[in-house]
């Protein structure tokens, strides 16, 4: 196997799709199934604060119409269940924010002044329990930076920030 096929197998396997191998020179390839379902993964993965062997990553960050969608995926890598509190409270909504330039866009909310995001529960937390090998995808609404902003940072409370992520439209 080449040095590049050894690269694209490994971000294949990283990006959590399947890989197909076949005789030592045969071309790699992925599942139908496995590019259906599998995003892209457009960050390095972060660890998440104080929760051993989870890890996240930007898998969308699309702008259309004015709105900028940001999905994040958690994935538990461990060997347990693990739970995972993304909001401690519904003002927790402004510590998941984006960056560009020198502004700040904090989550959209809706007339009724209700975040545009994964809903808490009637206590207004957010904690989930995500199964060994299991995901959960974190997603909300940004007012979208202008069209010439290629590239957003993102912050989290329980990530270090995802820096550099590509705006698709």
């Amino acid at each position: 196997m080449t040095k590049r096929s050894i690269i694209s197998t490994a971000a294949l396997v990283a990006a959590g799709l399947t890989v197909l191998t076949g005789p030592k020179d045969a071309p790699l390839g992925i599942t139908q199934a496995a590019a259906q379902t599998a995003p892209a993964v457009l960050s390095e993965a972060q660890d998440v604060n104080g929760v051993a062997g989870v890890v996240a990553e930007i898998v969308q960050s699309k702008r259309d119409n004015g709105v900028l969608s940001i999905r994040m995926r958690l994935r538990n890598t461990g060997n347990a269940a693990v739970e995972v509190k993304l909001l401690a409270s519904g003002d927790w909504y402004d510590r998941y924010y984006v960056t560009a330039g020198n502004k700040k866009y904090f989550v959209l909310r809706d007339t009724e002044k209700t975040p545009l995001a994964n809903p808490p529960t009637s206590y207004g937390a957010l904690g989930v329990e995500i199964p060994k090998g299991g995901t959960y995808v974190w997603y909300a609404k940004y007012p979208a930076p202008p069209a010439e902003v290629k590239k957003i940072n993102y912050y989290t409370p329980i990530t270090t920030p995802f820096e550099d992520i590509p705006i698709t439209d």
